[in-house]
């Protein structure tokens, strides 16, 4: 049987439940005479000296293959004549690369929109092979490959395109599912063998830019289950296919005045750091937290120039503007592949009246997911494809999706998942962005994770069908129980969207809401009935599998983990 790269495409339109349902059939009625079968008799071929990336890519692979097939399969760096084989990244010979992506710079000098290519991968079956291969990097130090100074280590950069072909490979012929590490959070089918239908898939994110965290939470001693935070984290952060290069954005200038002589010294500084890079870096110039009318420079050029307002939440914008379109042209002229990141942000979240350079990638910093179905949200979301208009190419995108500091909202305990929402969110702007950094702080990191898998398959393909990505998270982990876990997960999210439901406008940063009373918290969106609703799910849950079960265990997991602490609140 074959089926090509286009029909490939054409099934997993249809949902990943479809395609799931359509490939088992195709497999069962077609293993015997499939054109390249994968079974304990097939071997891993990585060349001698591939990149660590590659290297990588492997040991992934074979971790999944054995609990899928019951052994490892082994890993030579040369075909054995006769044997069937999965041959990685270099080893490919002509097939090392998709055509699209053949020859990716590390860092593309011509804007975000092409760096989603660095992080693209094909997979083609023929003649007795099937073959992953994408970019991939070459690491000595992964704990020192953060872009960034002070990142973390957890979000290492490098190209590791095979291994986002490996997990895809899993995914979509195997039925792999990676919600998160550990036994818990992954399913993993058990098979005598993995049919591949002859054909070539190339594939490449629709987001270049794709980031969450910041202190997202700890991590459960269950569901470590022996790794460190870090490496639990970092596992997550690439079987999630996250970005590899991380985009220069954060409050690079240190500085709230803006005199023309203070950037001059910032021209200064940015030639300084470019050069330093090779002169392709990207040079952050976005002003220092907190230029508001609360905190600003007192200099005697920003007080006569500055009109800062307690109630005009873009007083700076133009000003702002023209400082950043002043410096990217400088720059431009003596790096012409250097770039200038800036931040549209209060109190400069306006559209500006000058024009931006080319050379200028922006970060629209608005609140995301948490201020979807309301006025503002739909706002903001307008405003995100202004910013497209306005430049005439997409923006990246900066968002709170968090309850720990932009949102006033210290409420410990309190379980922030709401992975509709972040779906809804990140669909409707993909046509606007080149992808989005999610900060997404947390107490407890298991909040976010199924946030984090929706997020990461919108990444990939905007049109990804949401509803069935869910449903079969809730049937896969859960089994017989699958139906009263969705109710108590659907419950969870309409809760946390009725306390992120009232966002409002301020001066003093874009992720603000009206945070909920106590007493509101208790008795209207956690009442007793609420809680009572969700341990009778829980109970219910338990009841519809077996005790010792890997379901049974996950199913007391999200009772510790995301009842017990509401009902103790």
């Amino acid at each position: 049987m074959q089926l090509s790269a286009g029909l490939f495409s054409r099934i997993e339109r249809v949902g990943r439940a479809a395609f799931c349902a359509i490939f088992a059939f195709f497999a069962a009625e077609t293993a015997s005479n499939a054109d390249v079968v994968v079974d304990c008799g097939s071997e891993i071929v990585v060349a001698t000296n591939a990149a660590y990336a590659t290297r990588l890519a492997a040991e992934e692979l074979n971790f999944f293959l054995k609990g899928v097939l019951g052994e490892a399969l082994p890993v030579v760096a040369q075909r054995t004549e006769g044997k069937t084989a999965i041959v990685l990244g270099g080893a490919s010979g002509d097939r090392a690369l998709p055509s699209g992506v053949r020859g990716a710079p590390a860092l593309p000098s011509v804007g975000a929109d092409h760096r989603a290519a660095r992080d693209g991968f094909m997979i083609e079956a023929c003649s007795n092979a099937v073959y992953i291969a994408g970019n991939d990097d070459d690491v000595t130090d992964v704990d020192a490959t953060a872009a960034l100074p002070d990142e973390a280590i957890w979000q290492p950069c490098f190209r590791r395109g095979t291994l986002f072909g490996v997990y895809a490979f899993l995914e979509r012929f195997v039925g792999v599912r990676m919600y998160f590490p550990g036994e818990l959070g992954t399913c993993v089918p058990r098979a005598d063998c993995i049919a591949v239908p002859e054909g070539r898939i190339e594939e490449s994110p629709a987001f270049s830019v794709r980031r969450y965290g910041y202190e997202d939470g700890k991590v459960a001693p269950e569901i470590l289950a022996g790794m460190s935070e870090t490496d639990f984290k970092r596992l997550n952060w690439y079987r999630l296919r996250m970005e590899t290069y991380h985009l220069r954005c954060c409050h690079g200038a240190k500085t709230h005045c803006l005199s023309p002589e203070t950037w001059d010294a910032i021209y200064t500084n940015a030639c300084t750091v470019i050069a330093d890079g090779g002169g392709a870096a990207v040079f952050d110039a976005m002003p220092k937290d907190g230029l508001t009318w609360v905190r600003h420079c007192n200099c005697n050029w920003c007080m006569e120039n500055v009109p800062f307002s307690k109630y005009d939440i873009g007083f700076a914008t133009d000003l702002v503007w023209r400082r950043t379109a002043e410096l990217a042209g400088r720059i431009k002229a003596k790096f012409p592949h250097a770039r200038v990141s800036q931040m549209s942000y209060i109190p400069y979240a306006r559209i500006p009246t000058n024009e931006i350079p080319d050379n200028v990638d922006v970060f629209v910093a608005r609140r995301g997911p948490w201020a979807e179905g309301t006025a503002i949200g739909a706002r903001e979301k307008d405003e995100v494809a202004a910013w497209h208009a306005k430049l005439g190419r997409k923006v990246s995108l900066w968002n709170y999706p968090d309850k720990v500091d932009c949102w006033n909202l210290e409420m410990k305990d309190i379980p922030q998942l709401a992975p509709r929402a972040w779906a809804s969110y990140y669909r409707a702007v993909a046509p606007h962005v080149t992808g989005a950094f999610a900060e997404s702080e947390s107490d407890r990191w298991i909040y976010n994770y199924l946030n984090y898998y929706v997020f990461s398959r919108v990444c990939w393909n905007p049109d990804a069908d949401v509803e069935a990505i869910l449903a079969e998270h809730h049937r896969l982990m859960f089994g017989a129980a699958a139906e009263e876990m969705a109710e108590f997960f659907d419950m969870l999210e309409k809760c946390w969207m009725q306390v992120v439901a009232k966002p409002y406008d301020t001066p003093l940063g874009p992720g603000v809401c009206e945070a909920p009373t106590e007493e509101e918290l208790h008795t209207k969106i956690y009442s007793p009935e609420v809680l009572s609703r969700l341990a009778s799910l829980v109970s219910s849950a338990s009841s519809k599998v077996a005790e010792g079960t890997v379901e049974a265990r996950r199913i007391a997991l999200f009772g510790r983990e995301y009842l017990d602490p509401l009902c103790r609140r």
